[in-house]
């Protein structure tokens, strides 16, 4: 059964229309990024979500991570040194782990899922590439948590959910505009997304 993220939520009325398709709804608490929101808005979003919620974190110590969020999970988007995974193991917290697409990151892929039993985000290496989907449809299958973002479109999402992974995680795909949401596209897309689930 593939699961749904919808990523880079930044107004209510979209949390609200995303909580009614997706499994998982993403806010992203780090100004690095276009979709940034203070990370009060996690609070807000789960009094008018009954879906587990996922702050979205590139840059910052482990530490302040972990204790600045009030999310169901913490994604750190980012490729993690030793010392940042064992800090990580010291919290009784849920994570999603980005792993980039690329051959060059499969020991840092074998030493996620043989360290910790997290969720695992398989994205692009660079910003604006589509995911390596062969890379994707080997990992897949190699950990049942792995889920799938990058490029993601209505229009292309048959491609991903092709590989069975756990989840797919999409955000500019659902978009009308960066950082609003467009309502028609998240129902279509999860309505592709149920019809693949039925074929299964």
């Amino acid at each position: 059964m593939i699961k749904i993220k919808f990523c880079g939520i930044s107004h209510i009325e979209d949390a609200i229309v995303a909580s009614n398709y997706a499994d998982l709804i993403g806010v992203v608490t780090d100004p690095i990024s276009p979709r940034f929101v203070k990370p009060e808005f996690i609070d807000i979003v789960k009094n008018f979500v009954n879906k587990p919620v996922v702050n979205v974190k590139v840059k910052g110590k482990i530490d302040d991570i972990v204790n600045e969020s009030k999310a169901d999970y913490i994604q750190i988007h980012r490729v993690l040194d030793i010392k940042e995974i064992e800090d990580m193991l010291s919290y009784n917290k849920k994570f999603i782990l980005y792993v980039p697409s690329s051959e060059k990151y499969y020991s840092y892929f074998k030493t996620i899922i043989n360290k910790t039993n997290h969720l695992i985000l398989i994205d692009s290496e660079k910003k604006g590439e589509k995911v390596n989907l062969e890379v994707s449809k080997m990992w897949v299958k190699e950990y049942d948590k792995v889920g799938i973002g990058g490029g993601i479109t209505l229009y292309n999402i048959e491609e991903f959910i092709s590989l069975n992974p756990y989840w797919v995680d999409i955000s500019s795909g659902i978009e009308k505009y960066k950082s609003k949401k467009d309502h028609d596209k998240m129902i279509r897309i999860a309505e592709k997304v149920k019809e693949w689930k039925s074929i299964l």
